[in-house]
């Protein structure tokens, strides 16, 4: 048996190794898939944000193909959201939306719908009641990909579709389909257990000295 056929024996076993060791991992992400619901992953995914004391995370928000940086943090139900276009606060009772093309600050008492608007996790979180829940047929190598559909007409949602991780089941992107058309949130960083002051959720009226306050509560 000449070397040169011992090296080309040892490379074909090699293959036929990374062959089976790819189709074990692929039975076993099928059948760990099989093992629980749409639904299941859903509400495990909503239980890493829940259960976060705090949370610190950047994202990338992309609507009609446009993108932009973004920086969110929470609390509880309260939150920040910064972005070059519009930024938000959430104490828990009034929510403050700034524009800085305007250099206008409108105040609400929001609606829940409101609150999902302006903050994506809500969706993950608590936003899918109401939802019926699918895999979708587009896989993703160590994701789960869950649709949610709403059984109301009424819904001004088409669809919702996360990308979570199979490993920890934190949320890795939202999609987010309306009439309107569709936005995508990726998340880029995901930090829990972060120590985040409640004046980080009030709005920095010491920021915008010459924001026109619009009071709608």
């Amino acid at each position: 048996m000449t070397k040169k056929f011992i090296h080309g024996y040892r490379g074909y076993k090699g293959l036929i190794m990374a062959m089976v060791i790819a189709f074990v991992a692929l039975f076993n992400a099928e059948r760990a898939e099989a093992a629980m619901t749409a639904e299941q992953v859903a509400q495990k995914a909503a239980a890493v944000i829940s259960n976060a004391k705090g949370i610190s995370a950047t994202f990338t928000i992309k609507v009609d193909g446009r993108g932009m940086k973004g920086v969110l943090k929470s609390n509880g139900s309260m939150f920040s959201v910064i972005l070059p276009q519009v930024s938000t606060w959430y104490n828990g009772k009034s929510l403050y939306t700034y524009n800085p093309r305007t250099s206008e600050t409108t105040v609400i008492t929001p609606t829940a719908q409101e609150l999902l608007e302006s903050n994506p996790l809500l969706y993950v979180k608590g936003g899918a009641g109401g939802y019926s829940y699918s895999f979708s047929p587009v896989k993703r190598n160590g994701k789960y990909v869950v649709e949610l559909v709403p059984r109301s007409k009424k819904s001004g949602v088409k669809k919702l579709t996360f990308t979570i991780s199979a490993t920890d089941f934190r949320t890795e992107r939202i999609a987010v389909e309306t009439g309107s058309g569709l936005t995508t949130v990726d998340i880029t960083s995901f930090k829990s257990g972060v120590s985040i002051p409640v004046s980080e959720f009030d709005y920095p009226k010491a920021r915008y000295p010459k924001a026109e306050i619009i009071d709608l509560r």
